[in-house]
């Protein structure tokens, strides 16, 4: 079971195990939106198996509404559906590396416009070179997921077999 987690203004923030969105109502850092016809029992108490939380508080760097997900090594994989932007093999997690488009090296950073999924033989091709130093082409513009994209990719892990669509869409715009 997964858990879609709301910023404080009720934006898309992730999806997470129940267990973490557990812990997240129990520290009171979240409140419960919607639950699940689900109960977890301990030998005193049961809780409602949460299905919708939405944090007290208000994460800047989570916001949606903020330019999309946040930049994260996983989130490029994810992007670039594990696929290596120089020859286009498929990678598995395992053996998936980030390549600096503009290396650090020369003042490149880590962006979603300057990083892409490669595997271990491009990358290491490539070196700390730029793309025209090394001759090398990406077969894809590496840019910022759109925000609806993001999010449509964030609930495809959710398990939403209760929840109508629109009501998910009406609850994050």
């Amino acid at each position: 079971m997964r858990t879609l987690v709301l910023n404080a203004g009720y934006e898309p923030v992730r999806v997470v195990s129940w267990q973490k969105a557990m812990i997240l109502l129990l520290t009171e850092k979240a409140e419960l939106v919607k639950s699940h016809n689900r109960f977890i029992r301990s030998v005193s108490r049961s809780f409602q198996l949460p299905q919708i939380i939405k944090l007290k508080r208000y994460i800047k760097n989570f916001s949606m509404a903020a330019g999309g997900i946040c930049y994260s090594r996983q989130n490029v994989f994810k992007r670039d559906k594990y696929v290596c932007q120089y020859c286009s093999k498929k990678l598995s997690e395992k053996h998936a590396t980030i390549d600096h488009i503009i290396p650090r090296s020369k003042g490149g950073s880590d962006t979603w416009e300057n990083t892409v999924c490669c595997c271990v033989s491009c990358n290491s091709k490539k070196g700390s070179r730029t793309l025209e130093e090394s001759q090398m082409k990406l077969n894809h513009a590496a840019k910022r997921p759109p925000v609806r994209s993001s999010l449509t990719d964030m609930l495809e892990e959710f398990d939403c077999e209760e929840i109508d669509m629109e009501e998910i869409w009406a609850i994050a715009t």
